[in-house]
């Protein structure tokens, strides 16, 4: 079992200017209660709920709330810790496995193509220490069928850091502080936790009850991405010619009970100038294919990254203000995408608008019902406005839902996974796959969110136990295609993990180029998936 045993709280006690003022430190046991200098504390663990109350006697400001937890751990567990967000390696460990950081990584080489965008690699320590790791909204140790799971109870007002130290017994809760003002006689719940035990289903079940979460109703999905086909190099009549191989394809397939989805990925316009398609390569618009497809049989989608833009779209060049600037001025990259990109600030009254005339005329005008919204991290990259990462993402996913309402179908994809918990319909697990198994040596030493099948297959083993309570899981596109470099033992083995363990079995091959065999792996794929649904 994981045991609490502590709690540590610091606070400060404002003066009148509303921002100096003296700090107090509490360190309780649990069951234990602080009363006294402006703020009353209890620790409490009651049934399989861990928790942090606070009842203010003054206008404070909580600055650290920690919690520390006892856990002996043997050689042959197993240690789960959720990584940052979609894409972050996220995989069972030994208890003597350490997390590689970018430490190691030229410092040059990391500002230059921005490795640390997407990662927590700004603001959390990695110690390569033996037995020394972290992760974010929950963890598992697993002793053979037997889980014990931690994981928090809402990530709206504050993300929630759990660090291992299996060499130490000891598990630390770190949780994101609420950066507003506990005004006199304001009660807040500063943490609130789950510690639940048993199988896999027993464990994760009871979580997900106590946090009172359940997924949006979301058929499985099965269908085409243009996205490793073409990349970002596509037009008007490459569109129409994968519509044709996908409609072709599905004349002898049978989906019953899936939705049929036909994307459209990037390569459309310039990041950021969503409602500005290239008038060259799609003379006729985003509106017109969106309505072929329709015809076809098949959802249309398409894919969007609203809170980011690149140095050279319209919005970047005339509208720098919109652009998210540190505490230095500095404007705030997001990564080394396309031709720069760089995070919006999702608190400009302009952005927000910006954001909501895309999304409805995506979705409304141009008739799009489904969308995957990716790069949602840029929304909670720097903590700013007085809000922290955790509610700059919950108020940004809110943003989105606003914007395309109930009717459309989101795919989040690059978000912290504890914000998109039921709030999307569908959500990517893991990192993109790649056109080989593991990428080049030195591509491996990089950032824990890098392109890799491998790490993306093992994210979609080890994520499943989300698939269906938190959303149903995207583990990405599998490829039978022959101008992969993967072998067909290895084409086979994602097709199958991605229909017994998620909820989405979408390709970027060139349908219409299958023949009988590939066909019936994907029949096959298909028949699974649908009887989990």
């Amino acid at each position: 079992m994981i045991n609490p045993e502590w709690c540590h709280v610091r606070y400060r006690i404002l003066e009148s200017c509303g921002s100096c003022g003296r700090d107090v430190d509490v360190r309780l046991e649990v069951g234990e209660t602080y009363e006294g200098d402006g703020l009353e504390l209890r620790f409490l663990y009651e049934g399989d709920v861990v928790e942090v109350r606070a009842l203010s006697r003054a206008d404070v400001r909580v600055q650290l709330c920690h919690l520390g937890f006892e856990r002996v751990f043997a050689p042959h567990e197993r240690i789960l810790l959720n990584g940052y967000q979609s894409w972050t390696d996220t995989a069972e460990r030994s208890t003597e496995d350490f997390m590689k950081g970018l430490e190691r990584v030229n410092p040059r080489f990391v500002r230059h193509y921005v490795l640390d965008g997407g990662g927590d690699y700004a603001f959390a320590q990695y110690e390569r220490k033996p037995g020394k790791m972290h992760g974010y909204t929950y963890a598992t140790v697993r002793d053979g069928d037997r889980y014990d799971l931690l994981g928090s109870l809402g990530e709206e007002d504050g993300f929630t850091m759990i660090v291992v130290d299996a060499a130490a017994d000891s598990v630390q809760v770190r949780r994101e502080c609420d950066a507003t003002v506990l005004a006199a006689g304001e009660k807040r719940a500063l943490c609130r936790l789950a510690l639940t035990s048993g199988g896999v289903d027993q464990a994760y079940d009871r979580w997900f009850e106590l946090m009172g979460v359940r997924a949006l109703p979301a058929s499985p999905l099965v269908g085409y991405s243009s996205w490793y086909r073409h990349y970002g190099d596509i037009d008007e009549d490459k569109i129409a010619d994968d519509l044709q191989g996908a409609c072709a394809a599905f004349d002898s397939l049978s989906c019953e009970g899936a939705r049929k989805v036909f994307q459209i990925d990037d390569g459309y316009c310039e990041v950021g100038d969503w409602t500005h398609p290239s008038i060259e390569r799609f003379p006729r618009g985003l509106a017109f294919l969106a309505e072929r497809i329709r015809e076809a049989g098949f959802v249309p989608g398409l894919w969007v990254a609203p809170f980011v833009c690149e140095r050279q779209s319209r919005i970047g060049r005339e509208h720098p203000d919109w652009i998210l600037r540190n505490e230095k001025g500095v404007p705030v990259r997001s990564g080394s995408h396309w031709s720069g990109a760089f995070a919006l600030d999702t608190l400009n009254p302009a952005v927000r608008q910006h954001v909501r005339d895309s999304l409805r005329t995506i979705t409304a005008e141009w008739g799009f019902e489904f969308l995957k919204v990716d790069f949602f991290y840029a929304a909670c990259i720097e903590p700013h406005g007085g809000m922290n990462r955790g509610q700059l993402m919950a108020d940004a996913l809110d943003l989105v839902r606003d914007a395309v309402g109930p009717d459309v179908a989101l795919l989040g994809c690059g978000v912290p996974l504890g914000s998109a918990f039921g709030k999307v319909e569908y959500c990517r697990i893991g990192c993109d796959v790649g056109l080989d198994w593991d990428d080049k040596p030195h591509m491996r030493q990089l950032h824990r969110e890098r392109i890799s099948t491998k790490n993306s297959l093992a994210n979609t083993v080890f994520r499943a136990p989300l698939d269906g309570r938190a959303f149903a899981n995207d583990p990405d596109v599998f490829f039978l295609r022959n101008d992969v470099n993967l072998s067909a033992q290895r084409k086979e083995d994602l097709l199958a993990a991605d229909a017994c363990f998620g909820s989405a079995l979408l390709t970027s091959d060139h349908m219409g180029a299958w023949g009988e065999r590939e066909r019936s792996l994907y029949q096959a794929a298909i028949d699974v998936l649908c009887q989990r649904a």
